[in-house]
This record gives C-alpha cells, sequence and structure tokens, in this order.
C-alpha cells in the first residue's frame, strides 16, 4: 500500500509537469503562422486569452527546447530517459535528438554524508575501516552517482563510484508511470507508429542494468579479458573486495582527455595512430566479441603513457547474438567495399518489420542514400552518420531496429567523431577496410566450420544413431502391411511427381548409408572407416544415390 501511495504520488506529479508542457504546446500552435499567411485575429486572441489564464509568457521557445526543460523538472530518471531518447535517430525527428543531447551530465552533489552512508550500509562498517582517504568532495556528479577520489588502506590510489541513495525506488516507479502512460498512447493512432510500449521497456533493461554496479564490474572484466592480447586498449581494474550493487571501486587512471588538444601536442601525441587502434577496438567489440562499450564519447576516454587507450563507464553495453552479429558485420563489410546492394540485403535482415512497412520503399530510399555516401568526401558525410542515417530510414519506412542494433551504430558515429578530434583527415571506411577483410577471411575460413561441424558432431551421431532402429520399425510395418500408403497421381502432374522420385530415393540411401555407418556390427571389419571418412562417404553415397535414381527417372520420361 505504502508503495502504490508513493506511486501515484508521483504519477500526479508527473501528470501537472506534462499537461504544463501540452498548455505551451497547444499556446505556441496558435501563436504558430500557417505558411505564409500571417495569424488571424481570432488566432491571436484565442491565444493570448489562453496565455493570460494560465500565466505564460509571450515569447515561447520552441519544442524540443520545451521537451528537454520538461525532461529536466522530471528528474533523474528523465533526464537518462531524454539521453537514451538522444540516440534514437531512427524513431524521433533530428531537430528533437539535437536539442536532447544538450541534457545536463553534471548535476548537483548530494552531500558527503549520504555518500558515506551508502558506502556504510552496503558494506556494514565505517568508512575509515574500508579506506585510507576518501575525498569528500565528488570529482564528478552525475543523474544516476558520482564519483569520489579515495584510497586503499594498502595504499592504492582509487575511484569510488556511488549510487545515489533513493535513486532505484524512484526510478522503478518512475518506470511503473512510463509503462501505464505509454499503454495509453499506444492506443493513439498517430503515436502508436512510434511503439511507446516497446521503447519504455527498452529503457527499463538499459536503466536497471545501469543501476546495477556489480554488473558494470562485471562488464569491465569481460572487456579486460577480451582486450588481454592488446596492450594499448585499457579498462579500470575492479576492487571487488570494495564492490557491490551500489558501490563500484575501481583503479584511478590519470590521462588525457581526447578533445584536450592543446595538451595533445604540446606532448607530441600521434593522433592518427590513436584514433585508428580506437576504431579499431570499436569494430573487434562489435564483429568479433559481439560485446561492446554503448557510449565511447571523449567523456568516457583517456589517452594514458601517449599510446593505449582507457575506456570507462561500462554501465551501458550492448550485445548481439551469433546470428544479428554475422548479418551487422556482412553489411558494414560490403559497406566497407562498397558492394551496396549485399549491405542492403543484410540490412533488412536485421529489421523488425511494423504495422504497413514498405520493404521495397525503404530499399529504394537506401540506395538513394548510400549513392549521396559514395559520392561525398568524409567531411560531407562520414561512414558513421550513413548508418545512423539508415535506420532513421528505416523508421520511415515502418522497419524497426532492435535496441542494441542502434546503440551500435551510435557507438560508430562517436567513435568516429573522437578519430575526427585526434585526426581530422581519418575517413572510417579506410581504416576499416584491412580490418573487415581480415575478419571476413576468418570468418569464412574451411577451418572455422570444421569447428563448427565438430562442435555439432555428438548432436549429429545421437541422432544418427536413432535412424536404424526406425527404419527398422518402417521396414517392419511396411512388410506386415500395417503401413500402407496411397498415390493418385493427376494426368497432369504425372511428369512432375517422376522428376521427384530421385529426391525421395537419395533420401533412402542416405538413411541406409546411417545405418552402415553407424552401427559398429554392420560394417566390414577390413573397411576400418574413420569418423571424418565415414562422414565423408556418407555424403558421398547420398550424392550418388540421387544421381543414380535421377536418370532413371528421366529415363521414364515419355518421348
Amino acid at each position: 500500500m505504502r508503495r502504490a501511495y508513493y506511486e501515484i504520488r508521483r504519477m500526479l506529479a508527473v501528470n501537472s509537469i506534462v499537461i504544463d508542457l501540452l498548455i505551451d504546446v497547444f499556446i505556441s500552435y496558435l501563436y504558430r503562422p500557417r505558411g505564409l499567411r500571417p495569424r488571424s485575429f481570432s488566432r491571436r486572441f484565442v491565444a493570448g486569452f489562453v496565455r493570460r489564464i494560465f500565466r505564460r509568457p509571450k515569447n515561447f521557445a520552441r519544442f524540443p527546447v520545451q521537451f528537454r526543460r520538461t525532461l529536466e523538472r522530471l528528474g533523474p530518471t528523465y533526464v537518462k530517459l531524454g539521453q537514451i531518447l538522444s540516440l534514437r535517430d531512427d524513431m524521433l525527428p533530428e531537430r528533437i535528438t539535437v536539442e536532447l543531447r544538450k541534457l545536463q551530465s553534471q548535476v548537483p552533489p548530494i552531500p558527503y554524508s549520504e555518500a558515506k552512508g551508502v558506502i556504510e550500509a552496503e558494506f556494514n562498517m565505517p568508512i575509515r575501516h574500508i579506506f585510507a582517504e576518501f575525498s569528500e568532495v565528488p570529482v564528478a556528479s552525475a543523474s544516476l552517482a558520482q564519483a569520489h577520489i579515495a584510497k586503499l588502506r594498502s595504499g592504492q590510489k582509487v575511484v569510488v563510484k556511488v549510487q545515489r541513495p533513493g535513486i532505484t525506488r524512484l526510478i522503478s516507479d518512475d518506470i511503473n508511470v512510463m509503462r501505464r502512460l505509454a499503454f495509453i498512447m499506444e492506443r493513439i493512432p498517430k503515436i502508436r507508429d512510434y511503439r511507446p510500449v516497446h521503447f519504455v521497456e527498452e529503457f527499463a533493461k538499459y536503466t536497471m542494468r545501469e543501476l546495477d554496479f556489480a554488473q558494470e564490474g562485471k562488464h569491465a572484466d569481460m572487456f579486460r579479458e577480451n582486450f588481454a592480447e592488446w596492450d594499448d586498449i585499457m579498462f579500470p581494474k575492479i576492487y571487488w573486495d570494495y564492490t557491490s550493487r551500489r558501490v563500484l571501486t575501481m583503479e584511478f587512471v590519470d590521462g588525457i582527455k581526447p578533445d584536450d588538444r592543446e595538451k595533445l601536442k604540446r606532448l607530441g601525441i600521434n593522433g592518427p595512430k590513436l584514433a585508428a587502434r580506437g576504431a579499431q577496438a570499436v569494430l573487434k567489440m562489435l564483429y568479433i566479441d559481439g560485446f561492446f562499450h554503448g557510449d565511447p564519447h571523449p567523456g568516457n576516454m583517456f589517452i594514458v603513457d601517449r599510446n593505449k587507450i582507457c575506456l570507462i563507464d561500462l554501465g551501458m553495453i550492448g550485445s548481439f547474438t551469433p546470428e544479428t552479429r554475422n548479418n551487422m558485420f556482412l553489411y558494414y563489410y560490403f559497406m566497407v567495399i562498397r558492394e551496396f546492394d549485399h549491405a542492403t540485403s543484410y540490412l533488412v535482415k536485421l529489421t523488425e518489420p511494423g504495422r504497413r512497412a514498405d520493404v521495397a520503399g525503404f530499399r529504394l530510399e537506401l540506395a538513394e542514400q548510400i549513392k549521396r555516401w559514395s559520392g561525398a568526401g568524409f567531411k560531407e558525410y562520414s561512414l558513421g552518420r550513413l548508418i545512423f542515417d539508415t535506420m532513421n530510414i528505416g523508421a520511415k519506412h515502418r522497419l524497426y531496429f532492435h535496441g542494441d542494433l542502434v546503440l551500435s551504430s551510435k557507438c560508430i558515429i562517436t567513435i568516429e567523431a573522437v578519430g575526427a578530434i585526434l585526426d581530422p583527415k581519418m575517413d572510417l571506411a579506410k581504416v576499416s577496410r584491412p580490418m573487415m577483410e581480415k575478419i571476413f577471411a576468418e570468418q569464412m575460413s574451411l577451418a572455422r566450420y570444421g569447428k563448427s561441424i565438430l562442435r555439432a558432431l555428438p548432436d549429429y551421431l545421437e541422432y544418427a544413431e536413432k535412424i536404424p532402429d526406425q527404419l527398422l520399425k518402417t521396414i517392419g510395418m511396411i512388410s506386415s502391411g500395417k503401413f500402407q500408403v496411397e498415390i493418385t497421381r493427376p494426368p497432369e502432374r504425372e511428369t512432375r511427381e517422376r522428376s521427384n522420385h530421385f529426391s525421395t530415393m537419395g533420401i533412402i540411401c542416405l538413411c541406409a548409408a546411417a545405418v552402415l555407418l553407424v552401427r559398429d556390427d554392420l560394417i566390414p571389419v577390413q573397411w576400418n572407416l574413420p569418423v571424418f571418412g565415414g562422414i565423408s562417404a556418407l555424403v558421398i553415397m547420398g550424392a550418388l544415390s540421387s544421381l543414380f535414381f535421377f536418370s532413371l527417372a528421366r529415363r521414364a520420361e515419355p518421348e
């Protein structure tokens, strides 16, 4: 009951702020001229009357600005929602997403006493027994947490990320309110196409995952394992004895932000080399590991020891299934080598058609967009921008992309922007091509498919072991007359049925071959077939049987 009370109270507060936004939008609509015609006197009169009733200023900001300010008024959950919405150019107009990217990342910090309370509650001991030193002033403060510099009792300098107290319950209540609002919005025809319910669930998944700092620590360990052989790509070490769901303790990394051009120039850092390496790291995450950093912007990146890149803030990550990773890789690969028809085919496989989906229209408009990109330089139209635009085009034609796919495109365009800071002449397509060709060669190699066959071999053998018994049962039923097949063939289908005989007989021969190869007691000792040779014999016997009966069927055709 208490939770329901807080949820209802929060819903009323949210509704009040949203109604304020709708009133502002309505007044702005009344003041807006229609085309080249000036506003009529009646519209100006009604607009002035409504404005005075609700005590609104005469000069109104544009809707994107009003929307951003409303999210800021609604609090941390909605600021986070706006930050994620700013990535969804495939769902919202660009003028809105551009404005949402201005949402504040720095928010007023919580008092030291509250941060200390969270740490002591998590570890059930005074903070002085955990850390030898702990800075009371945070070095960074965001909507979900803030970071402090500290020193372990061993003397190791660390960064401690502390979650804002009560934020989990606040966000949980806000998400429940969003679910109810999304359910209502889904019933409105104009809004339904933006799939509000789907987006709220997607937002809930990302946000609740970010609130679990232990999970963020696991992400860091996974990245460190994936890049164990890369000496120039770093991820902070996690101190698990000082980490929990609401507190994350990681090693302190001293480095330079990639957008600090003066320091980079003063230290003589090789920008082009680092830009290329950062791009290669992202390509590895996306197309080899299928597990990637969701937002590698300059604030989440350091340049360490002049030639290393360290990535931090690993709460927002994306992951692909093997099938999705393969399709995404082939789409990107064919884009890089400029085989655009193939690229489009693989991109369509990544979409989820909505109501009234227009696949043909999507292909046509995408082809025009690709032509525009292929004739432009990097400065005019980058590869990352093209990939992001394709998802916008998909939404226009009711073809939607999974959230992790949108996150991956954001990852590409972000690392491309960082690369342009370090190397203004960097062309992501040119940087990508050698690595993509190498990945393509490895993924299409016979050795890789051989490994896949060997991994699946136990399943195949388990199935094949059942074939002899099933075949003997079927033969017994046929010989006893319990199994009968009556086939009636109309005269006009005789030729087609006759042409299918070879397939049926080929299958019978394949079954017979399986019986001989799987049942050891039926194989003559002098054959001594190894497993791989037996499988090869099975394939060859099936092929020869099919060809033989195909020739019989052809001879039986009437002259």
